[in-house]
C-alpha cells in the first residue's frame, strides 16, 4: 500500500474545519503535508516517490484512489503549481536517494473540471481553479525540460456516457514529443478564463 500525503485530507482533521472554508485552512494543511513529506522521505523505506500534479477538480483523488493506492511508494498530492515547490520537492527526493516519478491529471475538457469545482463540498475562490491549471500546466513543461531522467505519466481525465469518470495515459516516443505536447497544453490563466466565461 502507498505512503499517501494529501493536504486536502489533513484539512479535515484541523480545529474548525468546514468544507465551506477549505480555502483558509490551505495553508495551513500544506504546510503540515510538506512537513510529513520531508519525515517520510527520512524514514519511510519505499524507494519510488510519486508527486501527483494537476489542477483543482481534475481527477487527481479519483486517480490516486483507483490507480495508485495500492503501489509501494510514497505519494504527495499536490497541484505542483509552481516551478519553485517542483524544484525543491524533486531536489529532497533526490537528496533521500529516492526516485521521483511524476503523474499529472488533464482533465480532457476544462469547462466540465470547472463545473466539478463548482460544485464540490470543499470551496475555494474561482482563482484558485486559474491559478493551479494554469500553474501546474507550467511547471510540469519545466520538470519536463529541466529533468530528463525524471519519468514523466501524462494521464488524461474524461466522462463516459453515463457519467462516470475515466483515465487513459497519454504516451510518447521520446521527451521531444512529451516536450512538444506540453507546449501545445500551455494556457494562462486569463486564457482559462476566457474558456470557461460562458459558464457563470
Amino acid at each position: 500500500m502507498a505512503y499517501i500525503i494529501s493536504a486536502d485530507e489533513i484539512k479535515k482533521k484541523l480545529p474548525n474545519y468546514s468544507p465551506d472554508k477549505a480555502e483558509k485552512f490551505h495553508h495551513e494543511s500544506a504546510a503540515k503535508a510538506d512537513k510529513l513529506f520531508t519525515k517520510a522521505l527520512k524514514e519511510n523505506s519505499y524507494k519510488n516517490v510519486i508527486l501527483l500534479s494537476g489542477g483543482t477538480a481534475s481527477g487527481k483523488t479519483e486517480f490516486l484512489v483507483t490507480q495508485l493506492s495500492n503501489k509501494k511508494c510514497i505519494i504527495m498530492d499536490a497541484t505542483l503549481s509552481t516551478e519553485l515547490g517542483a524544484k525543491n520537492k524533486i531536489r529532497q527526493i533526490i537528496k533521500a536517494k529516492k526516485i521521483p516519478i511524476i503523474y499529472t491529471v488533464i482533465p480532457d475538457d476544462l469547462k466540465r473540471a470547472f463545473i466539478a469545482f463548482l460544485n464540490r463540498d470543499r470551496k475555494f475562490s474561482d482563482s484558485h481553479f486559474y491559478k493551479t491549471h494554469s500553474g501546474s500546466r507550467k511547471t510540469l513543461l519545466w520538470i519536463a525540460s529541466n529533468y530528463p531522467n525524471v519519468a514523466i505519466n501524462i494521464i488524461e481525465s474524461s466522462y463516459t456516457s453515463d457519467q462516470q469518470l475515466q483515465f487513459s495515459q497519454i504516451k510518447f516516443d521520446n521527451r521531444r514529443k512529451l516536450i512538444k505536447y506540453l507546449n501545445d497544453k500551455q494556457m494562462t490563466e486569463s486564457d482559462i478564463i476566457s474558456g470557461i466565461s460562458i459558464i457563470k
